[in-house]
């Protein structure tokens, strides 16, 4: 079994069409002037009868058709008068006019209004499905004051509604991260939701307006997901090569950098630590986390037959052999199953041009390719400030701490599904940071998902979030210095990749003991 479609999407199903033959008879008795004038269809009765058969199937299939779609989904608080306005105005607006409404794709601009808004149902009705299937939006148009999948071409002043981060976690822990139907999830969601091909301009004002959203339907996206979905594509295109990957005795992971402890008295490190090993071995361990989460029997049945192979095929040369801080994971196997692990695949375009994991991250994702503009024109804002594409994949229930980065970020989700929760840099001060010069300075100083250090940093209960749960084909774009913290909700894989730097924020994010680097 493929492990990786753990997520829950329900396709639409086109529904079959009949068709029933008609014959057309003249009528003898009628005279020729009469026939010229008006021409009568009579029916056999074997056709008659099948006509009145295909009728009666109608009227029962129709309205039981209907019931099911209304009652799909239970009682979810996302208005359908959103979706509805989505599919009439933002998708196809009446004012359509070519490239300055923002059709992208040349097939779509040829392709009839109609086909386009068939299209456009056919996605926000898998979109609706999706929401209220797992997680539903708490707040509609009337809360929001937009709707966020019918922005308008100007961010609204109030973009992007937050709430107190005491009640977006309340609401759901981090902790929390297998919900299985029936079971749902109610989520603070207000960043808008674009698709690529039909609302491409508008989500380009909002990236050049600095303000985060999320933008799908990229086909380019969609390919390279397409493959990354696959474990064993990737077991057969990446080397067996022992890669950076971090491990902790506990899901939540902190950044630090080593370099910075002796600045800080007393530090005590995280429980995170880097270690080295090949991307089939923290599949398998990443796999056996989701079957057991998931009672999946089948899913252990395939951990184990790669724990056989591995166990009778012991191979993997470190990749990083020369760095004193990455070492084999020496632990033993009953060890090794308790902990958490976050695989990593750092790719540079300096390296790209020789077979190896980097040419195949580049080769995959042109959308993040400077050397290919028309793909990447839209997520890399200043080519010259790319710093490589950095893939993370993550394992059901790890969690990394709230953090800003300076630097402008496109986040794409490749397979799996990731929870952000997201705040503006003016929320600096409430977060309770480590300072500059801390080994792991610009991130939270405390566990979020412990509500018994809430009362320790008092500040925080002022701060304020969003949320958002990204799944694979999603690509989100977090401006610079704006905060996030991450919960992977599944077995999934995540690519970024920053392009330069922007300061519309540098004043509150000083104010607060940081500083945004000037441009190299």
């Amino acid at each position: 079994m493929n492990g990786g479609d753990l997520f829950q999407r329900r396709p639409l199903m086109a529904p079959a069409s009949a068709t029933t033959s008609l014959r057309r008879t003249p009528n003898a008795e009628l005279s020729f002037a009469r026939r010229k004038k008006k021409r009568t269809l009579l029916l056999h009765g074997k056709d008659h009868a099948a006509l009145i058969g295909v009728l009666t199937i109608a009227a029962i299939l129709i309205p039981t058709v209907w019931l099911i779609r209304t009652t799909k989904g239970g009682t979810g608080t996302s208005s359908d008068s959103d979706v509805d306005n989505r599919f009439l105005n933002d998708w196809r607006p009446l004012d359509w006019k070519g490239s300055s409404g923002g059709l992208h794709n040349n097939d779509e601009k040829k392709s009839s209004s109609a086909q386009r808004l068939k299209k456009a149902k056919h996605r926000g009705a898998l979109d609706l499905d999706t929401n209220r299937s797992i997680y539903r939006h708490k707040f509609g148009s009337a809360e929001l004051g937009y709707n966020i999948y019918d922005c308008p071409a100007t961010p609204p002043s109030s973009y992007p509604r937050a709430w107190h981060a005491t009640d977006v976690l309340s609401n759901w822990n981090p902790n929390e991260v297998t919900t299985v139907p029936p079971s749902y999830r109610e989520i603070h969601h207000a960043i808008c939701i674009f698709d690529y091909q039909t609302q491409y301009d508008i989500a380009l004002k909002y990236r050049d307006a600095e303000k985060p959203f999320i933008i799908r339907n990229d086909p380019a996206v969609t390919a390279a997901s397409k493959k990354w979905r696959d474990p064993d594509y990737l077991m057969a295109n990446l080397p067996e090569k022992k890669m950076y990957t971090e491990r902790s005795s506990n899901n939540h992971f902190m950044f630090y950098n080593s370099r910075n402890r002796k600045k800080v008295r007393n530090w005590i490190q995280p429980p995170n630590d880097v270690v080295s090993m090949t991307y089939r071995e923290w599949y398998e361990r990443a796999l056996e986390r989701d079957g057991l989460a998931l009672g999946e029997g089948d899913i252990v049945d395939r951990v184990n037959e790669l724990r056989k192979w591995r166990m009778e095929n012991m191979v993997g040369k470190a990749d990083h052999a020369d760095d004193d801080e990455v070492r084999d994971d020496t632990d033993k196997e009953n060890e090794k199953r308790v902990k958490w692990y976050y695989w990593r695949l750092n790719a540079f375009l300096e390296d790209a041009e020789e077979d190896g994991p980097d040419k195949l991250v580049f080769d995959d994702l042109p959308f993040f390719d400077p050397r290919k503009q028309k793909e990447s024109e839209f997520y890399l804002v200043d080519p010259a400030g790319q710093r490589g594409v950095n893939c993370r994949f993550g394992m059901r229930g790890v969690s990394a701490y709230n953090h800003m980065d300076m630097s402008r970020n496109m986040i794409a989700v490749l397979d799996g599904e990731r929870r952000y929760i997201i705040a503006h840099p003016d929320q600096c001060s409430k977060m309770a940071l480590y300072p500059i010069n801390h080994p792991s300075g610009r991130h939270s100083s405390f566990d979020w998902s412990n509500q018994a250090e809430w009362d320790i940093h008092p500040e925080f209960r002022d701060a304020k979030v969003s949320e958002m749960v990204l799944q694979a084909g999603d690509v989100l774009y977090l401006p610079t210095a704006w905060f996030h913290a991450i919960v992977n909700l599944s077995r999934n894989i995540q690519c970024n990749i920053r392009s330069g730097i922007s300061y519309e924020n540098a004043n509150v994010v000083e104010e607060c003991g940081f500083r945004v680097p000037k441009q190299k």
